[in-house]
């Protein structure tokens, strides 16, 4: 028996909407598909940020915890050669000073660590401190003296022989100076006060940030 216009159109209309169903269905198991790959990646990722966060070097953290991770005990004057740990507030001239009992004896730790600028050394910078063989000697002098006589020649350390002279130069007395070529904080310190370790009060009354960095030209107070 023939089928019917009506029936055949029927027939048309269900498979198309069967059809239809079907690519609805796998549209939607294709965006699940994509949805948990997109999940697994982004997984990945942070997994990945994460173990590269906890395996940074320490050597790439900062200047201060690389001054932290190599700290170590500075040598002793008795115990040279070795190593020093520069601190806040150093200079070459106060490290001599410390080892060498001779702040002009600078020059020796420059040339043990190649330094081509004497006046820029940094907080934390481990430094290489020969030892030379007059040190001893000049360190520990024998004690022959009264105690009139001992200081008496104290007196004539700090003052290089004459009243006007100390061991860093001519005595300052007024209360101002101008920096010259060849001046350290810490010299003019000594010449000021007769103490080099003052160095930071000169520092403080010039709003003086880096006591390694001062200029010819430059006029300084010199509170009393």
């Amino acid at each position: 028996m023939p089928r019917s216009k009506k029936t055949v159109n029927n027939e048309i209309t269900n498979k198309n909407q069967s059809l239809l169903q079907k690519l609805q269905e796998q549209l939607k198991l294709d965006q699940s598909y994509l949805s948990l790959v997109l999940g697994l990646l982004i997984v990945v990722i942070a997994g990945i940020l994460v173990f590269n966060y906890f395996k940074t070097n320490k050597a790439t953290i900062g200047p201060s915890n690389q001054i932290e991770e190599t700290a170590q005990a500075d040598v002793t004057p008795d115990n040279l050669p070795g190593k020093y740990t520069v601190k806040n507030g150093d200079t070459l001239f106060t490290i001599a000073q410390k080892y060498y009992n001779n702040g002009f004896k600078y020059t020796e730790i420059t040339k043990a660590n190649n330094l081509t600028n004497a006046d820029s050394i940094n907080t934390g910078q481990v430094l290489e401190i020969p030892k030379l063989e007059e040190t001893t000697a000049a360190a520990t002098p024998t004690i022959t003296q009264t105690a009139t006589s001992s200081a008496s020649t104290t007196n004539e350390i700090a003052t290089g022989g004459s009243e006007n002279q100390t061991t860093w130069g001519e005595k300052i007395t007024g209360n101002t100076y101008t920096v010259v070529e060849g001046d350290w904080l810490s010299k003019i310190s000594g010449r000021a006060y007769g103490d080099i370790m003052q160095f930071n009060k000169l520092a403080e009354a010039n709003n003086i940030a880096n006591p390694d960095l001062i200029q010819p030209g430059m006029v300084l107070k010199i509170p009393r």
